[in-house]
């Protein structure tokens, strides 16, 4: 509950350029040492004609040939059918305890004074501030997420299980364009690819200045 609470803070805070946090959750099967599969996209009716599904698709193809895999544009020829979708949510209403602060007492301290009678010590008075109360304060946080899955063609084919690969990098943000954060989500997903199977980690990019 604190790991969350802190993860909140920290993305509605007004820092300039917040670094990008995304939780990555990964299960697969795969080898520690990638055999050289090669692999292609499969695509849905809506991601056919999409200028952005190719950009990302394109990203992900560089992450996987950096890892030993190898890209081929024909299904035909492929060993693997790669699945890339991302969505955001519509957002939640996310309420926390603003800080007020105010005067919270006086403090008196004597200042040496030379006069025509001598040194008199004369008496100044200062306000100590802190917190006097709360206050709620609510935003809307949004969810990107990008889901990537590696099928095994043979076995698909077949009718059999054929996942070797499912992965979830998620975002939350108070911005609800998605586009944007897809980038970043394939650079959080591929940081340790594949990663310890049925695991959940927390990954922080730091973002260039704006």
């Amino acid at each position: 509950m604190l790991k969350g609470l802190a993860l909140v803070v920290l993305l509605l805070s007004g820092c300039a350029t917040p670094p990008f946090l995304a939780s990555v959750s990964v299960r697969h099967t795969l080898a520690s040492a990638p055999a050289a599969h090669k692999f292609t996209f499969e695509r849905d009716a809506s991601q056919v004609q999409s200028l952005a599904q190719r950009d990302f698709e394109e990203d992900v193809s560089a992450e996987l040939m950096s890892k030993g895999y190898v890209y081929v544009p024909n299904m035909s020829a492929a060993d693997w059918l790669v699945r890339l979708q991302y969505q955001v949510d519509g957002g939640k209403t996310i309420t926390s305890q603003e800080p007020i602060w105010g005067t919270v007492g006086f403090s008196t301290y004597y200042r040496r004074v030379s006069t025509s009678n001598g040194v008199v010590l004369v008496p100044y008075t200062q306000a100590e501030n802190g917190i006097v109360g709360s206050r709620p304060v609510s935003d809307t946080v949004f969810s990107r997420q990008l889901n990537l899955d590696i099928l095994d063609k043979k076995d698909l084919a077949a009718g059999r299980f054929a996942k070797v690969f499912e992965g979830r990098a998620i975002n939350r943000s108070r911005d609800d364009a998605i586009e944007p954060a897809v980038p970043w989500l394939i650079r959080a997903l591929f940081e340790q690819f594949p990663g310890v199977s049925g695991s959940t980690r927390e990954v922080k990019i730091i973002l260039p200045e704006q």
